[in-house]
């Protein structure tokens, strides 16, 4: 079973500053989505805030959506700071049809997330 993950996706994260920084790009969808879970699980205890920068998505779905509920909720139990950056038009047009745009914490630039406390 080859379980790499497909080449128009790849998620990258890090910390930069007292953030944990997590960007997929490509196709986020049913066979992504666990690479992308496994990538925002791995936040460090020493980065209390998440940003999570969905700007470099050509392909957002459902499993996408339920993914960022997810990381919504598990971020508002442990007490972390979490920030979105918005994604393409397609992307932003699902939260939307959804009626979450204007429920979650989206930012603009990654610079803006950052700065979120």
């Amino acid at each position: 079973m080859n379980t790499e993950m497909p080449p128009e996706f790849a998620v990258s994260a890090g910390p930069v500053g007292s953030a944990y920084v997590v960007r997929p790009v490509g196709e986020l969808d049913l066979g992504t989505v666990d690479d992308l879970r496994a990538k925002l699980a791995a936040r460090p205890d020493e980065c209390p805030r998440l940003v999570l920068d969905l700007s470099g998505l050509t392909f957002f779905d459902t499993s996408g959506m339920r993914l960022v509920v997810e990381t919504l909720q598990d971020a508002a139990r442990f007490g972390i700071s979490l920030a979105l950056v918005r994604g393409p038009e397609d992307v932003q047009r699902l939260f939307a049809l959804a009626g979450m745009d204007g429920r979650l914490p989206f930012f603009d630039a990654l610079d803006d997330a950052l700065a979120h406390r």
